[in-house]
C-alpha cells in the first residue's frame, strides 16, 4: 500500500470509528452531525466530503465496516466449535457478549425494521448495504454445513426452512436480551436453551 492510499484507509478508519464513539455516547445516527463525526476523528469537513457524498454514507459505511469486524470475530469463533450445537450456544452468548453490549447493533435493527424515525436517505443507504444480512447469512450457513455433516439437519428439508429455523432463534434471543424480557419465570439461561433446542429439534425433524 502506498502512502497516500495509506493515509485515505487511515483517514476513512477515524471516521468510521468516531461514528461508532458518538453512537456510544448516545448519539443517534439521525441527530448525528458531520462536524460531530469530523471533530471527533480530528478530521477536517471539508476532507471527510473527499471520501463521501453525505453523512448519511458516512455512518452507514461505518456500521457495515463494524458489523463485518463483528462477523470475522463470530466466524472464527464458531471455528473452534466441536458440534452444531455448539456453534449455536456460541452464537448466542456472541450474541449477548459481542451483540447487545454495541449500541450501534440496536440503532441498526430498528433502522432495519423501520421502527424508528429515520431520515429517507440514511434508511437507502443501509439498505443498499445490508449488512445485517449478510452477515447473518455468513454466520447461519456456516453452522447449517456443520448440521448437514454431522447429519443433525433433516436431508428432506429445504434450505430456506433451515435458514429460518436458525434466523428466527437468534433474532429472538437477540430481541429477548435487548429488550430486557426477563422475568420471574424465564430467566436469561432458560431463554438461551429454550430457543436452542427448538433450533436443534427443528432442523434434526425438519418440521
Amino acid at each position: 500500500m502506498n502512502q497516500k492510499k495509506k493515509e485515505n484507509s487511515e483517514k476513512k478508519l477515524a471516521l468510521f470509528q468516531a461514528v461508532l464513539e458518538l453512537v456510544e455516547e448516545n448519539a443517534d445516527f439521525s441527530s448525528m452531525k458531520v462536524s460531530d463525526i469530523t471533530g471527533k476523528a480530528g478530521i477536517g469537513k471539508g476532507t471527510a466530503y473527499e471520501y463521501f457524498s453525505s453523512k448519511e454514507e458516512m455512518v452507514a459505511k461505518a456500521i457495515v465496516w463494524a458489523v463485518e469486524k463483528q462477523t470475522e470475530k463470530a466466524m472464527e469463533m464458531l471455528s473452534e466449535k466441536n458440534s452444531m450445537e455448539e456453534q449455536i450456544l456460541g452464537i448466542m452468548d456472541f450474541i449477548e457478549t459481542e451483540m447487545c453490549s454495541k449500541k450501534c447493533n440496536i440503532q441498526l435493527l430498528k433502522v432495519m425494521s423501520h421502527s424508528c424515525e429515520m431520515q429517507e436517505k440514511l434508511q437507502q443507504e443501509f439498505e443498499k448495504c445490508a449488512p445485517m444480512q449478510k452477515s447473518m447469512e455468513k454466520v447461519v450457513e456456516e453452522i447449517i454445513c456443520s448440521g448437514v455433516r454431522e447429519e443433525k439437519i433433516a436431508p428432506e428439508m429445504k434450505e430456506t426452512f433451515r435458514y429460518t429455523v436458525l434466523v428466527s432463534g437468534l433474532v429472538s434471543y437477540f430481541m429477548f436480551l435487548t429488550q430486557k424480557r426477563e422475568s420471574k419465570d424465564v430467566t436469561q439461561e432458560e431463554m438461551k436453551l429454550f430457543l436452542s433446542r427448538q433450533m436443534l429439534a427443528a432442523l434434526k425433524n425438519g418440521i
